[in-house]
């Protein structure tokens, strides 16, 4: 098991993924590769902590089926999410300047390098 990184690398790391998020306007698509393969949690656990931090109402169903499972990395769902709200504040007004076409553009690059990487791991 990996030991629990530092709460400013968290932070920092949330803020980076934040920026992606308020860049593109989704979060699922960077969160969980961001905890599967920068935080090391395994694929179920980066979906439930992905869950725990864009935990709103509608989530909590499913949410309640990964923690009772022990698929929920409360802590670092928690610090992650102070990273992501800094991040996406700036990602959001940073995205409202740039051209449609290369937001569009730079998103489907990240999604099919990250989708690359997951069809390639064993």
């Amino acid at each position: 098991m990996m030991t629990a990184p530092a709460a400013w690398l968290v932070v920092v790391v949330g803020a980076l993924v934040g920026v992606l998020v308020g860049l593109t306007g989704t979060s699922g698509a960077f969160i969980i590769p961001t905890l599967v393969y920068v935080f090391g949690l395994t694929q179920l656990r980066a979906q439930g902590t992905s869950l725990f931090i864009a935990l709103i109402p509608l989530w909590i169903a499913p949410l309640w089926s990964y923690a009772r499972a022990g698929n929920v990395n409360w802590r670092l769902g928690a610090t992650l999410a102070i990273g992501l709200a800094m991040g996406a504040f700036v990602g959001g007004r940073f995205a409202q300047h740039l051209p449609q076409t290369l937001l569009r553009r730079g998103f489907a690059v990240v999604l099919l390098i990250m989708a690359a990487r997951m069809m390639l791991q064993k």
